[in-house]
C-alpha cells in the first residue's frame, strides 16, 4: 500500500484537472496514489477527460454531486495511504512537496498537520500571504489552506469533513477538529503549493454572499463549541479590537463623516465621478 494518498475532488474542472494530477504524479516521494472523485461532474470536456484518463497510480471514483467535502470524504475513505494530501483539482504542488512534509510527520508524532508557504497564480502572481498560524490566529479565521498533509486515523477520529458546508471553508472546519484533539501544526518555510487564482470561482462566490457566509461559520461554531469555549479569550480580545480600531478611525474621519451627512449632495455627486472615471 502506498503511504501517501493525494486526493482531488472534481467538478467541472476538466480543462485544469490534468495539470493538478502531473504534479501529484512528479513528486519526489513516489510511494504515493491520487485518487481523483468526480462530483458529478456535467461539463462534456470533464467526463471525456475522465473516461479515457488512463494516469498512472491514479483511481477515479465517481458520484452524484454533494460537494467538495462529500467528495473528499469518499476519497479519503477509499484511500490507502496512511498520509492524506488534499489538492483542488485547479492547483499544483511543487515536486518536493509530499517528501518534505511526510519526513515532518513521520518524526514529529505530536504533529496533526503540515504545509508551506503558497504562491498565486492564474488571475494573480505572486506570494500569498496568509497570516502565520498561531492557535489565536485559527481561532479567528483560518490561517490553513486545503493542501495540507495529515494522518488518515486524525480524519477518522475527527469525523471527516463536516458536508452540511457546502458554501465553503469546510477545510478550515476540519483543522479546527484536528487541532483540537492537541495536534501541532507545522508550516514548511518554502514555496511548494501553488494556488491559483480565477476570476470567478466558488471561494469568490461564497465570500460575496454574507448570508451564506454567516450561516456557515455559525455552524461551524455550533460543530465545535467545545474548542470556541475553550478559547473565548482569543475571540473577545479580537472583537474589544475591532472596536479600538474602528474608534481610532471615527476619531480621525469623523468631521468628514459628519460633513457628507449634511451635504448628500455632495457624497452622490462624489459616487457618480468615480464611476465615471
Amino acid at each position: 500500500m502506498p503511504q501517501v494518498s493525494i486526493i482531488i475532488p472534481c467538478y467541472n474542472a476538466g480543462d485544469l484537472l490534468t495539470e493538478a494530477v502531473q504534479s501529484a504524479l512528479a513528486q519526489t516521494f513516489d510511494d504515493l496514489e491520487v485518487v481523483i472523485v468526480d462530483d458529478g461532474s456535467t461539463d462534456p470536456v470533464t467526463k471525456c477527460l475522465l473516461e479515457a484518463a488512463s494516469w498512472p497510480r491514479t483511481r477515479i471514483i465517481h458520484q452524484a454531486n454533494a460537494g467538495p467535502a462529500a467528495a473528499r470524504n469518499r476519497a479519503v475513505q477509499a484511500a490507502t495511504g496512511e498520509y492524506i494530501l488534499p489538492l483542488d483539482a485547479d492547483d499544483t504542488i511543487e515536486p518536493e512537496y509530499v517528501a518534505k512534509a511526510v519526513a515532518v510527520l513521520k518524526a514529529r508524532p505530536e504533529v496533526g498537520v503540515v504545509y508551506c508557504r503558497a504562491t498565486k497564480f492564474g488571475a494573480e502572481q505572486g506570494p500569498w500571504n496568509l497570516p502565520v498560524y498561531t492557535l489565536r490566529e485559527l481561532v479567528i479565521d483560518n490561517v490553513i489552506f486545503v493542501t495540507a498533509l495529515y494522518r488518515k486515523a486524525d480524519w477518522e477520529t475527527v469525523g471527516g469533513y463536516n458536508e452540511k458546508l457546502r458554501h465553503g471553508v469546510e477545510d478550515y472546519e476540519f483543522w479546527v477538529k484536528i487541532v483540537h484533539l492537541n495536534r501541532e501544526v507545522v508550516q514548511l518555510d518554502e514555496y511548494l503549493f501553488n494556488y491559483r487564482i480565477q476570476q470567478k470561482s466558488r471561494t469568490t462566490s461564497f465570500q460575496d454572499g454574507r448570508a451564506a457566509v454567516v450561516e456557515t461559520y455559525a455552524e461551524i461554531f455550533r460543530s465545535n463549541i467545545n474548542f470556541y469555549a475553550e478559547h473565548a479569550d482569543f475571540l473577545f480580545e479580537h472583537r474589544f479590537g475591532l472596536y479600538d480600531e474602528l474608534g481610532h478611525w471615527r476619531s480621525r474621519y469623523g468631521q468628514l463623516d459628519a460633513f457628507f451627512n449634511r451635504h448628500p449632495i455632495v457624497l452622490k455627486i462624489g459616487r457618480q465621478l468615480k464611476r465615471i472615471f
